[in-house]
Parts: C-alpha cells; sequence; structure tokens
C-alpha cells in the first residue's frame, strides 16, 4: 500500500490521543475503520507501529520514528496548501466613494480603465458621511460636494484639493412668476418656502441659505420636510409645495426649471480627498487630472 497524508494523519491522531477509540472520533472514524486502517499501514511497514493495552497504545520504537517524519510531512503539507488558498499578489483592492455629481460618475466610467487597482464605487447621501467613511478608512478617496463657508471638515489623515466653485441654481416651478428670468435676485423669493435636504454634517445647507437670505435682506420660511433625492424634491417642486436648490451641474427635470442666482450667493465646492495611508496616494494626479476634467467638462464656472 502507498501511503498517503491521510494516513499520517491518522497516525498523528493515534500517537496524540494514545487510543484508538479517541483519535476515531477526533477524525469522525467509527473505531472498526480506524483499526482497519492502523493495520493496513502497519503492514505496509512490515512491524508494529504502536503497544496495544488495556489503557491505550503507544509507539513502538519504529513508531515514535515514523511518527516524527510524519509530523514534519504534514506540516509541510499544511504550509504547501496554505500558498495554494492564498490570493495571487497584485494591486490592493480600492474603494471610491461620494456624493452624487459629475465627479463621482466621471471616476466611475474612466478610472477603472486607467488604474491597475481594482476599484469599487460606494455612493454616499451625505458628504459628512462620505468625509466619515474616508477618516476610518472604509473607503480610499471620495468626490464631494459642499458649500463654500459651509462645508466639510477634512478627517484626520485626509488630503482635500478644491476642484472648483459652481454656482448653487434655484429650483421653481415651470409657471413661477420668475421662471423666465435668466437670473433671479434672491431678494425676489423672499415669500417663498424652501425645501431642503436632510441634515448633513458635512454641508449646513440650512446655515448657508440663511446667510444669503440675510444679507439679501430677509429671513427665509423653510418647510419641515427634508428630502434627500433630487427627483421627489422636483416633483414637490412642481406640485408648488416650495423651492429647492441644487449644483449647477444638475439636470432639469419636467415640471421645473433651474435659474442662476444674481451674484451667486452660494458657490458649492467640488472636492476631491484621499486618504494619506490609502495606496490611491500615490495616483492622486491621476485622479486630480480626470477630476478636473470631468469639472471643466460638466460644471458651471461662476461670473
Amino acid at each position: 500500500m502507498d501511503l498517503e497524508l491521510r494516513h499520517l494523519r491518522i497516525l498523528l491522531a493515534i500517537a496524540e490521543a494514545g487510543s484508538l477509540t479517541r483519535a476515531a472520533a477526533a477524525l469522525m472514524l467509527s473505531q472498526p475503520a480506524m483499526t482497519t486502517q492502523l493495520r493496513r499501514i502497519e503492514a505496509s511497514f512490515g512491524q508494529p507501529l504502536f503497544e496495544r493495552s488495556a489503557r491505550g497504545v503507544v509507539p513502538t520504537r519504529a513508531g515514535e520514528l515514523v511518527i516524527s517524519h510524519a509530523r514534519d510531512a504534514v506540516v509541510s503539507a499544511d504550509r504547501i496548501r496554505s500558498y495554494r488558498l492564498r490570493p495571487a499578489p497584485g494591486p490592493e483592492p480600492v474603494t471610491v466613494g461620494g456624493s452624487s455629481g459629475p465627479l463621482l460618475s466621471h471616476l466611475t466610467l474612466h478610472l477603472p480603465a486607467v488604474l491597475s487597482n481594482p476599484v469599487t464605487f460606494v455612493q454616499f447621501p451625505a458628504t459628512g458621511e462620505a468625509m466619515s467613511r474616508l477618516g476610518d478608512r472604509s473607503i480610499d478617496a471620495a468626490c464631494l460636494v459642499d458649500l463654500e463657508g459651509f462645508g466639510t471638515t477634512p478627517a484626520d489623515g485626509v488630503v482635500v484639493d478644491v476642484i472648483g466653485l459652481e454656482p448653487v441654481v434655484v429650483i421653481l416651478p415651470a409657471g413661477h412668476a420668475l421662471a423666465g428670468e435668466t437670473r433671479i435676485d434672491l431678494a425676489g423669493l423672499a415669500d417663498e418656502t424652501w425645501l431642503l435636504p436632510p441634515h448633513d454634517p458635512g454641508c449646513d445647507d440650512y446655515g448657508a441659505l440663511v446667510h444669503a437670505c440675510a444679507t439679501a435682506g430677509f429671513v427665509p420660511r423653510f418647510s419641515p420636510h427634508r428630502i434627500g433625492d433630487l427627483s421627489i424634491l422636483c416633483d414637490l417642486v412642481a406640485q408648488g409645495v416650495g423651492l429647492t436648490l441644487a449644483q449647477g451641474s444638475a439636470r432639469a427635470r419636467e415640471g421645473v426649471v433651474m435659474r442662476r442666482l444674481a451674484g451667486d450667493p452660494l458657490l458649492g465646492r467640488h472636492l476631491l480627498a484621499l486618504h494619506r495611508d490609502s495606496p490611491l496616494i500615490a495616483s492622486r494626479p491621476l485622479l486630480l487630472g480626470l477630476v478636473r476634467d470631468a469639472f471643466s467638462a460638466r460644471c458651471v464656472e461662476p461670473g
């Protein structure tokens, strides 16, 4: 009989248990099957490898020698198996997240083709959540949008580049009295109700709008609703529930129009943020080039 790795494991189990019964239980074999296997193994060596007694079994001198080599062989086999199961070396996978906008969509389309690392993309509903995930290394990089003067604070270890500033637009019903204007004076919206997204620790929409309205000479009235989905917000605006704000690069939905505010009192910041310990930090120039291309192609410049 040719010895196989399973035979060596049987010898080691018997030696460690000191009993055929306990060794059989450890290997989930019946005792008769264990006894038969041991007899075949010993027959292949032409001599007993264990001495039997009422108290159990102990290796013979020949058994001790065989067991010593068997232990080395099993350890080596397990080490070889671990190499086979270990994933092949290669670039470390990375995750890029962010808030909705042209920068994230552009990276999703183009970054996998030019980056050697396997890359996964994930969208977050809030800028603050994305920054928090960057801080704890749940993601490696993020495309973020906040409001100038009311924006996100970088987490520890995070590097932030401002890609560009974009005017914030107001979304009005298509039938609004000011819908035909190219630019709208914020003071002319003093009697309107405003719809805002849920509170975001990384982007204070409420504080920014209150400040801009105070500069225009009035205190804004807010709807109690806090809606993050732009499609739902546009539906509510179209039905006359209130007005809302959006990035200048947002696309209009049916029933509403998007108009610039005179003087651009609210500016959105498009940001690229990376963690210093991320493998993507070495590709920062590549990412910056891609997001700057996206900003130039899709975003509106102030002025």
